[in-house]
């Protein structure tokens, strides 16, 4: 099967059990259980990448901590507000996490390199996962249609412009096959999401001008958000995060945009819209 073929059929599978979790459920826990259970598993991808794992240390006993903290700090905003929750919920973490690392005594020679890894982990993957949800609890539940489709038609748009007019690369240090033609077609595509999605279809108040920058903005972030992960993959010598999804690899491989979109479109519609 092809990689394009294994892409689509693993959307089959997600994509309507999220619009399930969107549109059917009247109350926004679905898609925060949903968001939380997504960012569990990224955030064990991270770790598993910079801890590292190994078959002398699988590390279970913090990866599972890590874990529990990745579904609170995603659950805690939805229950008050992000503003609120985040400070006390980063703070205890942030010692929750250093006392399971002091507490790995076999480990010591390497403890500051994984409480980083740890802490790093909370905040790149929970902490931005954790807007996502926050739209539909706004109740708004179109902004968060409109933040998956900007990520996706951005990813796909710049993957059919990238095999058919790619030739200047991107960012090939970080990136081989990246091209600047793809990151144009990528704006392109979140530029459809934001304006034919939004303005156009499920937010008629959205004037084009700001669904045009905002998708901008979002393809901008986004493409940031890819080569990011691109480089803690580099760096730690992996191809793909993991192997969960056919077609995409780990969980982490098919978020790391998603994870910088939410916050642009989250705050684009707290202090603009």
């Amino acid at each position: 099967m092809g990689d394009l073929a294994k892409r689509v059929g693993t959307a089959a599978v997600l994509v309507p059990a999220l619009l399930v979790a969107i549109l059917i459920d009247p109350t926004p826990w679905s898609v925060v259980a949903f968001a939380a259970g997504v960012a569990a598993v990224a955030q064990d991808e991270f770790l598993r990448m910079s801890l590292p794992v190994t078959p002398l240390d699988r590390a279970a006993g913090l990866r599972g901590l890590a874990a529990v903290v990745a579904v609170i700090t995603v659950f805690a905003p939805a229950a008050w507000t992000i503003g609120i929750a985040m400070p006390p919920i980063l703070a205890v973490s942030t010692l929750m996490l250093a006392f399971a690392v002091l507490g790995r005594a076999q480990q010591l020679e390497s403890a500051g390199r994984h409480l980083a890894a740890c802490l790093a982990a909370l905040i790149y993957v929970p902490m931005l996962m954790a807007h996502l949800p926050l739209l539909k609890i706004a109740g708004k539940p179109q902004w968060l249609i409109v933040a998956l489709c900007t990520a996706f038609f951005a990813d796909t748009v710049a993957y059919f412009f990238g095999r058919a007019f790619g030739k200047h690369k991107l960012y090939p240090a970080v990136s081989p096959k990246k091209t600047i033609e793809g990151s144009v077609g990528g704006i392109l595509g979140s530029i459809l999401a934001t304006v034919g999605v939004g303005s156009l279809w499920t937010i008629p108040s959205l004037p084009i001008g700001h669904a045009v920058a905002l998708g901008v903005a979002a393809s901008v972030v986004g493409q940031a958000g890819d080569l990011v992960e691109s480089m803690v993959k580099r760096t730690f010598g992996v191809k793909d995060s993991g192997n969960l999804l056919p077609g995409h690899g780990g969980m982490l491989d098919r978020i790391d945009a998603l994870l910088f979109v939410s916050p642009v479109i989250y705050y684009y519609l707290v202090f603009v819209a």
